[in-house]
């Protein structure tokens, strides 16, 4: 059975063996049976209906032209259509170029964030669970808080020469449960 795809809004044809075409009607008439509220009117599709409803969309190809590119070292290409973007409008002889276009490449800083969040808790928690209470916070403001010696002792009130004793302990304390051979990030300094 030929089975037109479109691509570059052209058409190429596939020959698809009629076993393969079977399996592919099927799959698609109990996908749609299972999503259907009313059941008795799901009928089975042609291969090429599915194709085209599928993968024929000018949605999907757009979207494609543009994804092509991305591997590359070039910019990839920006498109005008429905998908929201738009060529670069050219303002006083070039030198004001405004785009109106979507992003191209998702911001995922508050995941990073939150991953980076997760991580903090995680290495505080071992602390804590590994060393005394006033050792486990004090690795904590320094190492993981990035405070100083200097301002810790005076938040606590005592000389920068008897924090810097207590973090000593801590850091052995600590080192005896993970030692330098240890792959956990905290041990190596």
């Amino acid at each position: 059975m030929k089975i037109r795809i479109m691509y570059d809004n052209k058409s190429t044809y596939l020959e698809v063996p009629d076993e393969d075409c079977t399996v592919m009607i099927d799959m698609d008439y109990e996908d749609r049976l299972s999503c259907a509220e009313d059941k008795e009117t799901v009928t089975r599709r042609s291969p090429q209906e599915i194709m085209d409803e599928r993968f024929n969309k000018p949605e999907y190809n757009n979207w494609h032209k543009l994804d092509r590119h991305s591997a590359t070292t070039t910019p990839p290409k920006k498109l005008n259509g429905k998908r929201g973007y738009s060529k670069a409008t050219d303002d006083n002889e070039g030198k004001n170029i405004k785009e109106n276009t979507i992003e191209l490449y998702p911001d995922n800083t508050d995941e990073v964030t939150r991953e980076k969040q997760e991580e903090y808790e995680y290495l505080c928690e071992i602390i804590r669970k590994t060393l005394k209470e006033k050792q486990a916070e004090l690795l904590i403001a320094i190492f993981l808080d990035g405070v100083s010696v200097t301002e810790y002792a005076e938040r606590e009130g005592v000389s920068k020469s008897a924090i810097s004793h207590r973090l000593d302990t801590a850091k052995k304390n600590f080192k005896k449960v993970f030692p330098e051979s240890s792959t956990f990030p905290s041990c190596h300094g």
